[in-house]
């Protein structure tokens, strides 16, 4: 009401600028609008509740190798969301893999019938070239039992 006064005014008093008076009523108005549409959503988004990782106790790195704390924050953030295991953990545990599989003349993509016979399906799932991006990145990741059986399947090599 206040901005369309101002219009009003404006238009009377300086009629030759009836553009530029337009332009800064569009804007006040569009102002006011967006801040009622702020003021009515503040609040109604649920509260962030803090996720597994958030709730593990920090221990000091300076004592701890920088790679174990590297890994451990990647299998931790890989249990949340589909996007931390294929993104963070799958080129790890490929790597590691791949290291593993060359000890004995197997490489990965080269030979990926020896290496899924050597790996097991479950660990070669989450290792194999050709596992397509998850469609829903924010879909939840790797369970913990299953992160520990594809270490287990890829120590053994």
């Amino acid at each position: 009401m206040i901005a369309t006064a101002g219009l009003g005014i404006a238009l009377a008093v300086v009629p030759g600028q009836a553009e530029a008076a337009v332009d800064v009523y569009l804007v006040a108005v569009g102002t006011l609008a967006l801040l009622l549409a702020i003021a009515r959503t503040l609040g109604t988004l649920p509260r962030e509740r803090p996720t597994r990782l958030d709730l593990v106790p920090t221990v000091s790195s300076q004592r701890r190798p920088r790679e174990l704390v590297k890994l451990e924050r990647e299998v931790g953030l890989s249990t949340e969301t589909a996007f931390d295991a294929y993104f963070r953990l799958r080129p790890t545990a490929r790597e590691i893999a791949a290291s593993r599989l060359r000890l004995r003349g197997i490489d990965l993509d080269d030979s990926p019938e020896s290496a899924e016979a050597l790996l097991g399906p479950e660990a070669w799932d989450l290792v194999r070239g050709d596992r397509p991006r998850p469609r829903n990145h924010d879909a939840p990741g790797l369970p913990v039992d299953r992160i520990a059986s594809i270490v287990a399947a890829i120590e053994k090599l």
